[in-house]
Order: structure tokens, then sequence, then C-alpha cells
């Protein structure tokens, strides 16, 4: 089997395909493609940011823990240079378009730094092609931003774990604090890294340094941030105040529907008995109803209890794609059914990957511990397909490990052959 190009000039024309896919899509819908629901809310908090100088999401006047800085300073900086009206939110889009952009041509880096660059060409053009990423690539949404910085993080761990170069640990940092600011579940991912320095066996007094130092930035970076929090709540509130309403939803999900009041009376009742609560205030009631629906439940019934909070949830965010709003055509029910061969053909491949590609064996173990550390996180809280959207381009990455071995096989056996 011959191919006429070089993958990395593969990998760039893919990434043009992906650049023009998310423009047709801009040039296509505009301003139309919304949600109307999380992306309209940091747009708004943009504006109030600029306008006031207060962070806020649900009411104007309020300030927020629900959310993280990030994207609304991102946004803000955008509307500060371009204007809070169309222009500026056509600039928005254009920076989630450039990251997603940006997203396709890391995981292509990341199959090349694996040895296996036509994997990367083939991870990226199915990153580039996917319908629900380019749909979010539209989108005011962390979606993009995130993508962008967990694909530098995961990069830049594996190039520390294998030179140790101090430049990377820096890089992998930034890229850490950088997906922070936008998503808050990244923040125990750490976990995940250290398990694979242990697989890569990792120097040890290396390792201790590196962590101290990583904590003393960690904290530097979030200070002003928890400053700020304590300074409107009187509290310490290290990421957001915001996991009661998706731990209460979680306790609707599997077999949890069958105990107490439904959610929509659970929130009503809320509202009508605690008007002046602020909506940080509502999280923490919503988490104290939460904890009590999951203990009512487990004692109950604990194997219904177990099985929901592992299988079902499990297969409630990786059955469905995060798609809204259908584009170019493409009804939901068919996304729904191609998101779903994709996902038997990329745990499939990460099974043959395991087991054929000894070499990158602790890098792929290394995905899936990131795998594994979302899918349980979000079965903890709401399973939610829109939470595991970030984690396709993995996918796509195992897809392409076994499509390029399985096609360079006959090469490797008639070049060994006398």
């Amino acid at each position: 089997m011959s191919f006429r190009f070089h993958p990395k000039i593969a990998a760039w024309l893919v990434v043009f395909l992906a650049f023009t896919l998310r423009l047709f899509a801009l040039w296509t819908y505009g301003l139309h493609l919304t949600l109307d629901s999380d992306d309209m809310g940091y747009v708004r908090s943009a504006k109030q940011l600029l306008e006031t100088g207060m962070l806020t999401y649900h009411r104007p006047d309020e300030p927020t823990v629900h959310i993280m800085p990030g994207m609304p300073l991102l946004l803000a900086a955008l509307f500060f240079v371009f204007g809070t009206g169309d222009v500026g939110l056509y600039a928005a889009k254009l920076v989630m378009i450039a990251f997603g952009t940006g997203s396709v041509y890391l995981i292509y880096l990341l199959g090349n730094d694996l040895g296996r660059p036509w994997a990367g060409v083939i991870a990226a053009l199915g990153t580039a092609l996917f319908i629900p990423l380019i749909e979010t690539d539209n989108l005011t949404l962390t979606e993009a931003p995130f993508l962008f910085g967990f694909l530098l993080f995961i990069r830049f761990a594996i190039r520390l774990g294998r030179h140790r170069h101090m430049a990377d640990f820096y890089k992998l940092l930034a890229a850490y604090l950088f997906c922070l600011f936008f998503r808050p579940t990244i923040a125990l991912v750490p976990f995940a890294l250290l398990a694979y320095f242990l697989l890569i066996r990792y120097p040890l007094r290396l390792a201790i340094k590196q962590a101290a130092i990583a904590a003393v930035l960690v904290v530097l970076a979030l200070s002003p941030w928890w400053v700020r929090n304590y300074m409107h709540y009187g509290e310490f509130i290290p990421l957001t105040g915001s996991s009661g309403d998706p731990l209460l939803l979680g306790t609707y999900q599997g077999y949890g529907y069958r105990y107490g009041p439904s959610y929509k009376e659970v929130v009503n009742t809320i509202e009508t008995q605690h008007p002046t609560m602020t909506h940080y205030e509502k999280e923490k009631v919503k988490k104290a109803i939460a904890i009590e629906r999951i203990k009512t439940w487990y004692r109950a019934n604990p194997k219904q209890w177990w099985e929901s909070y592992t299988i079902k949830k499990a297969k409630t965010q990786w059955e469905q794609p995060f798609y809204w709003i259908e584009i170019f055509g493409v009804s939901k029910q068919e996304m729904t059914a191609w998101h779903q061969r994709i996902i038997r053909l990329a745990f499939a491949s990460a099974l043959f990957a395991l087991f054929t590609l000894k070499r990158q064996r602790r890098e792929l173990l290394f995905f899936l511990l990131l795998i594994a550390y979302f899918t349980a996180l979000n079965n903890v809280f709401f399973a939610y397909p829109r939470y595991n959207l970030p984690l396709m381009p993995i996918l796509f990455l195992w897809i392409g490990l076994f499509l390029s071995s399985i096609a360079w096989r006959p090469n490797r056996k008639k070049a060994a052959s006398p």
C-alpha cells in the first residue's frame, strides 16, 4: 500500500478541511446557530463584566460562583476590542473556530508523538468531520477552548514523561491552569497523571520537586479567584459553587427517579420557600437534598443504586452525542447512529492497540485513565453526553491507531520478506 502524501502534508490538508467546514457552518447559520442556553449565558456574563466589572451569570446584580471566569474573561476581551454587537459575536465565534481547528492539529501531533503519524492524520480527520464538534466550535461554550487546552495538557504530559525537561513541565502546568479556568472538572486530573508517571517510573525526586512548584504556582494563579469569592460569600470556594444542581439531577438518573418528589417539584419548592436566596445558597440547599436522596436510595435498594451510578450512568453519557441543533442536513437520529458506531469501534480499537502496540501501551493506558476519570466523575454527578465531547478526539486516535496498524501491516510483512 502506498501513499501519495507525507503524513504532515495530509495533516495540514485535514486542518484546512476542518477550518473550511467550521467557517462554512458560520457562513450558513451565522449568529442564529445558538443553543440559547449556556452559550448566551456566557455572552451576557461577558457583557455585564465589561459594563460593571462584576462577574455574574444568572442575575446581573449577583456575583456568581456558578462558573469559572475563563469564558467570560475571554469573551469580554473580544467584546472590548470588537464591541458587544454582531461584530463582537462573530469575532467570538471565529476564536472558537480557531480553537477547534487548533485541536484538530493537536490530535495529529499526539499521534505523531506516539510514532504513528498516520494514526494522527486519521484522528484529525475524525475530529475535523465530527458534526457535534463542528457545531460546538460555532458556539460560545467552554468546549472549544477546553478541548484545545486539554490536548495540550496530554501532549506535554507525554513529552514530560519521556524527556523530563522543565520546559515541558511548565507548559503542562500552563495547559492545566488554562483548562481549570474554563472547567473545574479537570481539577483532579493530576491523579491520572500521577498514575501515568508511576507506569513510566518517573524519577521520584524530580516528581516531588515539580509537584511542589506546581502547588505554589496553582495557589498563586487561583488566589485572586479565592479572594474574590471570599469577599462576596465569606467562605473559601476553591473553584465553583455549582455542584448542587448536577448532583441533584444525577439522583434522577437510573433508578433514582423512583424516590421522593420530582426534580421540578424540588426546584419549585426551593424557589418558593427561599425567594431571596442567592443562587449559590440555593445550590447548597440542592446539594443537601441530593445527599439525602442518595442516602434514601442506597438504603432502599443498594443494588439498583450501584447499577445506576456505574453502568446506567456510564451508558447514558456515552450512547448519545451532544447534538442539540441539526446542521448540514444531518438528523439527530443519523448522528446518534454514527456516534454509537464510533464509540463501539473506538473502544474495540483501544483493546486492539493495548494488546498489539507494546511501545505505546503506557500512553494508551494514560488515555484510558483520563476517559475513566471523566466517566466516573460524571457518574457521581449528572451523566450528560456534553461532558464527554472533549474526549472524542482521543477516541478517534484509538481508531486511527487501529486502522493505521491494519493498513501498514501488509507493507511491513512485505518489507520483512526476502
